[in-house]
């Protein structure tokens, strides 16, 4: 058999296509550039779920309320030597992207003060934006260069 017949043939399939005809004609030039960016706005950033969920960001806005479990180090783990109260202003050192920003602590009603040792619900207000990652969610808490404390965003979903 001869190649030539073979390469005419591919040639033909090239120049007509070989999809399988439909009764629906083919869409104009603007809107099958409109189906297009709308299909690619769709996709963009698509992949892999484990993929997605590993960018997964919570942004909170200046002022607004971080919701964290906070645990204070004790005295005898080289932590604060005495309790603080609702608006305190400690630095908070995140661990994505590397964001160090004074918030203030704010202890729910029925906290009155917060001790060393002791691990509690709080919330942060920052002086900044804070973009939280949800793989790593974690902080430290910084007062004069010392860590004195540590915890992580819970995320909610209000």
């Amino acid at each position: 058999m001869r190649a030539t017949p073979v390469i005419a043939l591919l040639a033909l399939l090239l120049t007509v296509g070989c999809a399988a005809s439909t009764d629906e004609p083919a869409p104009a030039p603007d809107e099958a550039d409109a189906e297009g960016a709308a299909r690619d706005a769709d996709t963009e950033g698509a992949g892999d779920d484990a993929d997605q969920e590993d960018t997964e960001v919570h942004t909170y806005p200046t002022g607004g309320q971080i919701t964290v479990e906070l645990t204070m180090y004790a005295s005898e783990d080289r932590g604060r030597h005495t309790p603080f109260f609702s608006g305190f202003r400690p630095t908070v050192a995140f661990d994505h992207p590397d964001l160090s920003v004074t918030c203030a602590v704010q202890l729910p009603d029925e906290l009155e003060q917060f001790a060393p040792g002791e691990t509690h619900l709080v919330a942060l207000e920052c002086e900044e934006e804070v973009t939280v990652h949800v793989d790593e969610p974690g902080f430290l808490l910084v007062e004069g260069g010392k860590e004195n404390g540590e915890g992580v965003v819970v995320f909610t979903d209000a």
